[in-house]
């Protein structure tokens, strides 16, 4: 691959980007001073970037890069279209936590984004399977998996990163019924949230996973062992202290192995931050890399 002549293919989430345009055209702006080839596709609901990842691998060619401009969900739509290909994947950061986008080096800068796109080898990173859908970061149960649930549209493209906060509020109620049980290795683990993570990141700039990355092939579940109003505080404020997995009752267990999530009644779960799967589930890691465009350190 050559990087001066790379033929970029963006799909573009206008939704996820509607607070983010100037920051968009930035970017293009920027890929405009470069010799890079630009083509863009526009989303124009959910699922459509699956279908487009989809119809782009049969145009896979040697200077060929697919670009994901929109936040975590809609690189975990073009995932479950990448299949059985080996077409890098580059991000343009639009969305409201940025996960990926940190754990690749580009953080929430467009700069970055727009240098790593022109410039950046790929590298193989790990991908892992939530029954039949495909991840890259986490999937979770618990206190976060009930916020997506109840997330409003419509609040999210307001309010960004605070409608999280406001679905929160909304179901505090049910934080008294999170019994969650989740076998790793053999060992099985009762508790009232769980995160499976392949990414060191969470929810942004928040580190859960200290010796965990996209580009190991293992993975980092972490059990959170309390439940109700009063855990919910205080695993926030680890959270945002990065400390989360240095709390007492959270354990964390690395392992390459699959990964059994139940309960006794069926319980919401997100993956990539998107709602729509429920327990029971089983995490299992693909063997095969994909590859990414990754900011050299």
């Amino acid at each position: 691959m050559t990087p001066a002549n790379r033929r970029l293919v963006i799909i573009h989430n206008p939704t996820s980007g509607m607070r983010n345009k100037s920051r968009f055209s930035k970017a293009l702006l920027g890929l405009a001073e470069t010799q890079c080839e630009v083509e863009i596709l526009k989303t124009s609901g959910p699922g459509h970037a699956t279908m487009l990842t989809e119809e782009l691998v049969g145009r896979k060619g040697p200077d060929l890069v697919l670009v994901a401009a929109g936040g975590d969900g809609t690189v975990s739509e073009i995932l479950n279209g990448l299949k059985d290909c080996n077409i890098p994947l580059g991000v343009i950061p639009l969305g409201t936590a940025n996960v990926l986008a940190r754990e690749l080096g580009v953080g929430v800068s467009i700069k970055k984004a727009v240098d790593t796109l022109v410039t950046a080898s790929p590298v193989p990173v790990f991908t892992a399977f939530a029954n039949e859908k495909r991840f890259l970061l986490m999937l979770g149960a618990g206190y976060d998996s009930l916020a997506v649930a109840a997330l409003r549209s419509d609040q999210k493209k307001r309010f960004g990163a605070m409608a999280y906060v406001l679905a929160a509020m909304r179901v505090i109620s049910g934080y008294r019924n999170m019994n969650l049980e989740v076998e790793v290795n053999g060992v099985r683990h009762r508790a009232g949230s769980v995160i499976i993570t392949k990414a060191k990141y969470y929810g942004g700039p928040f580190v859960i996973a200290p010796d965990c990355g996209i580009e190991t092939p293992r993975l980092a579940v972490l059990v959170l062992k309390g439940s109700g109003i009063v855990n919910a505080i205080r695993y926030g404020g680890a959270l945002l202290a990065n400390r989360l997995d240095s709390l007492p009752d959270v354990e964390v267990v690395v392992t390459d192995k699959p990964v059994s999530l139940t309960s006794a009644a069926e319980f919401p779960c997100q993956c990539d931050g998107d709602g729509g799967l429920a327990t029971p589930i089983e995490v299992s890691l693909d063997p095969q890399p994909i590859m990414m465009l990754r900011r050299s350190c």
